[in-house]
C-alpha cells in the first residue's frame, strides 16, 4: 500500500473512531445523532474508497465482482448522505429516500458475484449450480424471515417490504459469496472471510435495527451502531485486497464438488427447519408474510427435486459410461494380448502364460507334473514369399497357418504368435519327450502341406521346431524361450524342416555367434578382414579368372565365412563389407596391372541384401571407375535362388546394362525355372561343389553336371565347375564339355602377391601365349 494510501487510510479511520467515542460520551442526544452519523458517513466513505482501490489493483478484465462491491458501497455512502440530509431536515419517514439506496446493496452485490461465479463455470454446471444457488438463498431468506418475523404491526406494505429486503437483501449477498467459492474452486483467502463477514455484518444490523425500530428502542450514542462502521470497514478492507482466483489444486476442488454435494441437503435441512418455527411460530397477524415463507420452502423443495433428477440422470449416464468403459476395458485388453492378423495370443499374453506356467510347475514335486515344454516354429523361406508376392498375400498366409497349427494341435497347449512369422506351443506336464517329437512330426508334416493362396496359388513352405523344456533345460521362463531360440537356430543351421531338443552346446554356439556379431562391427575399421583369391583355369590349365573370397581373423585366428557371413547378412553389416570387398578388389586389380601383370576376369560375390539396397548399381560403377578398372573386367557371382527372385531382376538387368558380368553361383542347390533362367541376363553358370565331389562315383551327380553343361551350351553360358579336387573329376567335366575349373586340384585361396608370382603372366608375355586367358 502506498504511503499516501497509509496516510489517508490512517486518519480517515482514526477520525470516524473518535466521531464513535465521543458519541458515547456526549450527553446531549442532538450532538449523538450528529456524532453518529458522522461516524457512519466517515466509515462507509473509507469502505468505498478501500473498494475502488482494490478495483484499480486487478486486470480489468476481472473487475467484475470488485465493479460491483465498489458500486455497493457508493449505493451505502450515498444513501448515508441522503439520510444525512433527512436528519438536517428533521424529515424522518420510513420507508425514506435513504432506504432505497440501503435495500438496493445487498441485491446489487448478490447479482454481481452470481455473475461472476457463473462465468466462470462450464456450460454442463451451469443448471446444477443455478438449482443449488436458488435453493440456498430460498432457503436462507426463509429461515432469516421466519427467525426475524416482526412482534408488531405493519403499517403498510411499502413498511413490510422495506423491512424484509434489509436483511434479505444482504443475507442473501453473503450466502451467494460463501456459495461461489466452492462452487468454482476458488482458492480462499482472508479478504473472502473479510468480504463475507462485512455482508453478514451488514444484514444482521440491519435486522436489529429493523426490530429495535419497530419496537421504538432505537437510541443515538449506543455502542451497537458502531456495528454498521465495523460491518463496512470489514468489507472495504476485504474488497482491498481481493482476488477472485481458481485454485489449480485438484485435490482442493475435488473437495469442493464433494462439498456443493451436500448444498441441496442442507437447503431442504434449513426449509424443514424453517416450517417448524413458521408452524409452532405465535400468529403475529402476518399471513402475507407467513405465505411469502412457505413458498420459499416449498421451491427449495422442488428446486432440490429437480437438482436430484440432475444428479440420478447423471449417475446413468455415469453408469452407461461405465458399461462403456468396462467393454473398451475389454476390447483395449484383447488389443494388447491376441494378435489382430491371426487372432492368437501375441507374446505379451505368451509371456505372462509361460511365466505362470512355470511358477506353477515349479510348486509341484513329481518330475511329471514339474514339466513345462515350450516349442517355437519358424516358417521357412516366408520372408522370399513375403517380399515376392506383398505383405497381403504373406498376411493371408500366417491365418492360414495359424488356423493349420490350431487344427493339427486338436485343443493342445497354448498357440501364440510370437513374432513376424515365428508361433510357439506350451504344453504343461507333457508325457514325454517321445510324445514331444511326436507332435513335432505332426505340425512339420501338417506345415510342409501345399497352400492354396487365392491369388498366387499353391505354394510351398515348411517349418523349423527348437523345443526346450523346464526345468530339465532352464530354471525360468525367459531361459526357456531363450533355449528354445537356440534349438530354433540349431535346427536351421542343419538344414530347416526339421525339428532339435535343447542341449547345452547350442547355448554355447549362440555366444559365440553373439561375441562375433559384436567384433564384427568393428573389424571393418580395425582391418581385420582381408581378400584372398582362387584361380580359374581353363582344360588347357592357363588362368581364366580369379574369385575373391574375404577372409577373417579374430586375435590371430581365422573365421570359416560359413559362420561369419550369415551373421553379416543378418545385422545388415554385409551391405559396408560387400562394398570394401567389391572396393579392395578393384584397387588390386588396378594393382596388378600397374606392377606389369596380365589379370583376368575377377569374380566378387553378392548378397541379396548389397542388391536391394538403394543406388546399388551407380556405387560399383563409381568404385570401378575411380579404380580404373573396366566393369567387364568383373563378375558378379549371386547365388541361384537369390537371382530367381523376380524382385531382383530389374537390378540384374541394371548391373548387366552397367558392363559387369553376371554369374549364377552355387547352380543346381536353388529352384530354377528354365523360362526364368532364359530371361536372365546371366552369362555364367557355376556347378555347385557339392555335385561335383561326388561325380566319379555318383551317377546321379554326373547326370546333373551333364545336363548343367548341355543347357549352358543351349543358352550360350560359360559353366564354371567349382570344388575340383582329383584330377579324375577334371577328366570328366572336360568330357562333358566344361570350360573352366576351380578347386584345391590347382591351388587353394592364395594371398594377391602368391596368386601374381605363381598364376598370373606379365604383360610382355601375352603376344607369345597361344590360348591365353579370355581366349
Amino acid at each position: 500500500m502506498p504511503l499516501a494510501e497509509q496516510t489517508l487510510t490512517a486518519v480517515w479511520m482514526g477520525a470516524a473512531t473518535l466521531l464513535f467515542a465521543a458519541s458515547l460520551w456526549v450527553p446531549d442526544a442532538a450532538v449523538k445523532v450528529f456524532l453518529d452519523n458522522a461516524s457512519w458517513t466517515l466509515a462507509f466513505g473509507l469502505s468505498a474508497f478501500w473498494a475502488w482501490r482494490g478495483r484499480a489493483q486487478v486486470p480489468p478484465a476481472e473487475r467484475l465482482l470488485h465493479t460491483g462491491l465498489w458500486a455497493g458501497t457508493l449505493l451505502v455512502a450515498a444513501g448515508q448522505l441522503v439520510w444525512n440530509l433527512q436528519v438536517a431536515l428533521d424529515w424522518n419517514p420510513f420507508p425514506a429516500p435513504a432506504d432505497l439506496f440501503f435495500v438496493s446493496v445487498g441485491p446489487l452485490w448478490a447479482a454481481t458475484v452470481i455473475r461472476a461465479t457463473f462465468a466462470r463455470l462450464s456450460k454442463d454446471r451451469v443448471y446444477p449450480a443455478a438449482l443449488d444457488f436458488g435453493g440456498a438463498v430460498l432457503a436462507l431468506v426463509a429461515f432469516t424471515l421466519v427467525v426475524y418475523l416482526p412482534s408488531g404491526e405493519v403499517d403498510s406494505l411499502a413498511v413490510g417490504t422495506v423491512l424484509l429486503l434489509y436483511p434479505a437483501g444482504y443475507l442473501t449477498a453473503a450466502g451467494v459469496t460463501a456459495l461461489a467459492i466452492p462452487t468454482v474452486g476458488v482458492r480462499v483467502t482472508r479478504s473472502h472471510l473479510l468480504v463475507l463477514v462485512g455482508m453478514l455484518g451488514y444484514g444482521l444490523s440491519w435486522m436489529q435495527w429493523n426490530l429495535m425500530l419497530l419496537g421504538g428502542s432505537v437510541q443515538p450514542g449506543i455502542w451497537f451502531n458502531a456495528s454498521f462502521s465495523v460491518a463496512a470497514l470489514t468489507l472495504g478492507w476485504g474488497a482491498r485486497w481481493l482476488r477472485f482466483e481458481v485454485s489449480a489444486d485438484p485435490g482442493y476442488r475435488r473437495r469442493c464438488d464433494q462439498a456443493m454435494n451436500y448444498v441441496p441437503l442442507v437447503a431442504m435441512a434449513l426449509a424443514s427447519v424453517t416450517l417448524v418455527l413458521l408452524f409452532i411460530a405465535p400468529n403475529g397477524g402476518h399471513n402475507g408474510l407467513q405465505v411469502l415463507i412457505l413458498v420459499c420452502c416449498l421451491l427449495v423443495l422442488l428446486l432440490a427435486a429437480l437438482r436430484q433428477t440432475i444428479v440420478v440422470g447423471l449417475l446413468n449416464r455415469l453408469r452407461t459410461a461405465e458399461a462403456a468403459v468396462l467393454r473398451n476395458e475389454e476390447q483395449l485388453y484383447h488389443v494388447a494380448h491376441f494378435d489382430a492378423l491371426t487372432g492368437l495370443p501375441n507374446r505379451r499374453y505368451f509371456e505372462d502364460a509361460l511365466e505362470r506356467a512355470v511358477a506353477e510347475a515349479a510348486r509341484y514335486t513329481q518330475a511329471s507334473d514339474r514339466r513345462v515344454a515350450l516349442l517355437l516354429i519358424d516358417l521357412d523361406h516366408f520372408k522370399s514369399v513375403n517380399e515376392t508376392y506383398g505383405h497381403r498375400v504373406g498376411d493371408a498366409l500366417l491365418s492360414e497357418v495359424a488356423q493349420r497349427i490350431h487344427q493339427l494341435l486338436e485343443g493342445q497347449g497354448l498357440v501364440s504368435r510370437l513374432a513376424n512369422d515365428q508361433f510357439t506351443v506350451m504344453l504343461q506336464r507333457p508325457a514325454s519327450r517321445t510324445v514331444l517329437a511326436q507332435l513335432a512330426t505332426v505340425l512339420l508334416e501338417g506345415l510342409a502341406r501345399p497352400w492354396e493362396l487365392s491369388e498366387v496359388g499353391v505354394q510351398y513352405m515348411g517349418a523349423s521346431i527348437g523345443i526346450s523344456l523346464f526345468p530339465d533345460d532352464a530354471g525360468t521362463s525367459v531361459e526357456l524361450v531363450q533355449h528354445a531360440h537356440s534349438a530354433l537356430h540349431a535346427t536351421k543351421s542343419g538344414g530347416r524342416g526339421s525339428y532339435r531338443f535343447y542341449i547345452e552346446e547350442f547355448t554355447q554356439i549362440t555366444r559365440s555367434r553373439l561375441e562375433l556379431r559384436r567384433r564384427m562391427h568393428s573389424a571393418l575399421q580395425g582391418g581385420e578382414f582381408s581378400l584372398v583369391y582362387q584361380p580359374q583355369l581353363n582344360h588347357l590349365r592357363q588362368t581364366v579368372g580369379a574369385e575373391a573370397l574375404l577372409r577373417w581373423s579374430v586375435d590371430g585366428k581365422p573365421v570359416s565365412p560359413d559362420e561369419f557371413i550369415p551373421l553379416a547378412e543378418e545385422s545388415g553389416l554385409i551391405v559396408p563389407i560387400g562394398l570394401w570387398v567389391f572396393e579392395t578388389a578393384c584397387r588390386q586389380v588396378a594393382q596388378w596391372r600397374a606392377q606389369g601383370w596380365q589379370v583376368p576376369v575377377v569374380s566378387v560375390n553378392v548378397s541379396t541384401i548389397q542388391l536391394r539396397e538403394p543406388g546399388f548399381t551407380e556405387s560399383l560403377l563409381g568404385m570401378a571407375r575411380s579404380t580404373g578398372v573396366e566393369p567387364a573386367s568383373l563378375v558378379l557371382e549371386i547365388t541361384e535362388s537369390q537371382l530367381l527372385d523376380e524382385s531382383l531382376y530389374a537390378i540384374a538387368l541394371d548391373l548387366k546394362n552397367a558392363g559387369f558380368v553376371l554369374s549364377i553361383d552355387d547352380f543346381g542347390t536353388g529352384h530354377s525355372s528354365l523360362i526364368k533362367l532364359k530371361r536372365l541376363p546371366v552369362s555364367e553358370l557355376k556347378i555347385d561343389k557339392v555335385f561335383v565331389r561326388d561325380i566319379v562315383a555318383d551317377v546321379n551327380d554326373r547326370e546333373i553336371c551333364a545336363t548343367v553343361n548341355a543347357l549352358a551350351r543351349t543358352l550360350g553360358l560359360e559353366v564354371v565347375a567349382e570344388g575340383v579336387e582329383t584330377e579324375e573329376q577334371l577328366q570328366l567335366l572336360i568330357k562333358m564339355g566344361c570350360e573352366r575349373f576351380q578347386g584345391w586340384l590347382f591351388a587353394p585361396a592364395l594371398a594377391p602377391e602368391q596368386l601374381a608370382q605363381q598364376w598370373l603372366h606379365r604383360v610382355e608375355r601375352l603376344q607369345s601365349t597361344e590360348g591365353f586367358a579370355g581366349s
